[in-house]
């Protein structure tokens, strides 16, 4: 289990004592809600903590996510010269997040930034949990998602799913709402705008759904002047995939702002998803085609991206890319072993699927986030008598006469009889009779049969509309 808990808090520094003299007190339920907040996961401190803030480096078209292992912070640039906090991180933490998201077609920058003392999205939540905490903080890893549209945050959080590392981790959502929701506010006013976007991150935590958000419009956002929206969006998404419910701790604009604490805590008993526990057969497939779309270096054989024990193995597969809505993107494949292992013809049938399929156009790495890999691993081709040692459900068909050859893997939608199958691979062959009955003349073609492996990454959730 990977996630134990995810919470929505506020940044504005006069809520820090320190900062507030006093003021503070003028957002009493706000600190209110933040102290239940801390108090329910006093016990659940996590192994790793991931804080989403819009005040680190800004990227456009990306994540940012920071590569620094020290950090220093304080709210000297507040008027508290002698409130420090100097979280760490670790490289291996940042590697696996790194991972994850660009498996899922996140796109992700990476660069060290180790000053905190211009991000209060950091530093105040972490002010606040390292009380509760008495003062010993887990390590974290900093992001912003504020280069993101909307629905890659949404998607983001989606993807934060598959995470899976043995380890407890906790997502930490920092953001206040909208800061124009009274004629003395700081960005100014918006009487409409602000108070509607107040009430659409509401409806969005209770319902568990990022749609409130997205019925909005980019005119409204705009005219709302938030900062959290990406960092709730990603929040939904996660818990989306993860079930259960958000509970919304407090809720106010004093100051002209909108401050929200919300807290998710796992369900008791939860397991991660299907999605979560990808075979490794396809996650070597989407790690090979991520690297390749994004000009990095492919992984090499025994790459411990995916450790299994079937690399010692010299098999043969298929490698397929499907839309979400089931349409084929691309599926390049191997009926015999062309190399000395598996995870080496995953790596080049992804390569092959993923930019040279005749029918289709490379894929461009701002699909990856919308399609699905799976992978067949093929047993050794048999020799059969005829067509009635076919099954398409339990076998592949190889159809050959001479020199051409077709095949179809077995289990397909739609393929539910064996003249199906066999017209099929008879027309991948170039043997497609239309005199014959079902398109192919039986007389003088070869059968062979094969089975598979398949190894499926479940898509994710239901599709946005927006």
């Amino acid at each position: 289990m990977s996630w134990i808990w995810s919470a929505l808090m506020p940044h504005p520094p006069i809520l820090v004592p320190e900062v507030g003299q006093g003021r503070e007190r003028e957002a009493a339920e706000t600190l209110r809600g933040g102290a239940e907040l801390t108090d329910r996961v006093n016990g659940q401190k996590p192994d790793v903590l991931l804080i989403l803030s819009p005040h680190q480096p800004y990227v456009p078209g990306a994540l940012f996510l920071n590569a620094s292992t020290l950090f220093k912070g304080s709210f000297a640039p507040f008027g508290a010269l002698g409130v420090v906090l100097s979280p760490a991180s670790k490289q291996r933490d940042q590697e696996t997040l790194n991972a994850c998201l660009s498996s899922a077609g996140i796109p992700v920058y990476t660069r060290s930034s180790p000053d905190l003392r211009t991000d209060q999205g950091t530093t105040v939540p972490l002010y606040f949990l390292r009380r509760a905490w008495e003062g010993d903080l887990p390590p974290v890893v900093l992001a912003s998602p504020i280069g993101l549209t909307p629905e890659q945050a949404f998607e983001m959080g989606r993807g934060l799913a598959r995470l899976n590392d043995g380890r407890r981790w906790a997502l930490l959502a920092s953001g206040d709402l909208s800061h124009r929701l009274t004629p003395d506010a700081p960005a100014g006013y918006s009487p409409e705008d602000g108070p509607a976007f107040d009430a659409a991150v509401e409806d969005a935590l209770r319902q568990g759904s990022p749609q409130p958000l997205l019925d909005l419009g980019e005119d409204r956002i705009e005219n709302a002047g938030e900062c959290g929206l990406r960092s709730v969006m990603a929040m939904l998404g996660l818990i989306g995939e993860l079930g259960g419910n958000i509970q919304i701790l407090s809720h106010e604009g004093p100051f002209g702002v909108g401050y929200c604490n919300a807290l998710w805590l796992a369900p008791e008993g939860l397991e991660l998803p299907a999605a979560a526990q990808v075979p490794a057969p396809v996650r070597l497939a989407r790690e090979t085609v991520t690297r390749l779309l994004s000009g990095r270096p492919l992984p090499e054989s025994g790459d411990e991206v995916v450790p299994s024990p079937l690399w010692k193995e010299r098999r043969a597969c298929f490698v397929s890319i499907k839309q979400k809505s089931g349409a084929l993107r691309g599926c390049i494949g191997t009926l015999s072993p062309t190399w000395p292992s598996l995870d080496r013809e995953i790596i080049e049938n992804a390569v092959l699927a993923s930019t040279r399929d005749p029918r289709f156009p490379p894929m461009k790495a701002g699909e990856l986030a919308g399609v699905v890999f799976s992978v067949d691993v093929l047993s050794e081709p048999e020799p059969v008598e005829g067509m009635s040692q076919l099954d398409p459900k339990i076998f592949g068909v190889i159809v050959s006469r001479g020199m051409r050859r077709g095949v179809l893997l077995p289990d397909l939608e739609g393929v539910d009889t064996v003249e199906q199958q066999v017209a099929i691979a008879a027309q991948k062959a170039g043997l497609y009779s239309p005199a014959s009955p079902g398109g192919f003349d039986p007389d003088g073609m070869q059968f062979e049969r094969f089975r598979v492996e398949r190894h499926r990454e479940p898509p994710f959730g239901a599709e946005l509309r927006g």
